[in-house]
């Protein structure tokens, strides 16, 4: 079964061109304001994506501060921690600011939020794809512990990809039905 959303449908960010990067986080700001009375089920979508994210952390943040310390290889690298356009509308829908990202940064060197104890971004902050990007040493890690940790890490995983898609599944008739373009 199918949990998540096409995100293909939307526009493409650019990191390679910030200038046109910055003039759509603005265009899709005065999205959210022009439009916030029609985007409250979007909104009330994402709260439940902020309780998702807040259920997921403890035990994400457990097992990555035992493991990711000790990796040999940063998976972390700022050509992974851009947002798509679908974590923008995750964002502006729980009034979250949008990171200052610095677009000109080479995107094979880690990433430019790595802090000396991990990411500084909060988890609902971060790009979508770095909340499910589990590498190998960590599935491990996660895969040996306690099984009902484990299965409680598979539903956690699944709400968090089928409350994205719930976002994106009531965000997406109104974006076409306002005239979202950029």
């Amino acid at each position: 079964m199918i949990v998540g959303f096409d995100t293909t449908v939307f526009p493409k960010l650019d990191y390679k061109r910030p200038e046109d990067f910055w003039k759509k986080i603005h265009y899709l700001r005065n999205f959210f304001s022009e439009h916030a009375d029609k985007l409250e089920k979007v909104r009330q979508k994402a709260l439940v994506m902020k309780q998702c994210y807040d259920d997921f952390d403890p035990f994400i943040e457990y097992y990555t501060s035992r493991v990711c310390p000790y990796c040999g290889t940063v998976c972390c690298a700022n050509k992974f921690g851009f947002p798509e356009f679908a974590d923008i509308i995750t964002f502006l829908s729980l009034g979250l600011t949008i990171p200052a990202y610095n677009l000109n940064v080479d995107g094979e060197a880690i990433c430019q939020f790595i802090g000396d104890k991990g990411c500084v971004l909060p988890r609902i902050q971060r790009p979508y794809r770095c909340t499910w990007y589990f590498c190998d040493p960590l599935m491990v890690q996660i895969d040996i512990g306690p099984a009902k940790k484990y299965r409680k890490f598979i539903k956690d995983v699944q709400d968090l990809s089928r409350t994205r898609g719930d976002i994106m599944r009531e965000f997406f008739p109104l974006w076409e039905e306002l005239g979202g373009d950029i």
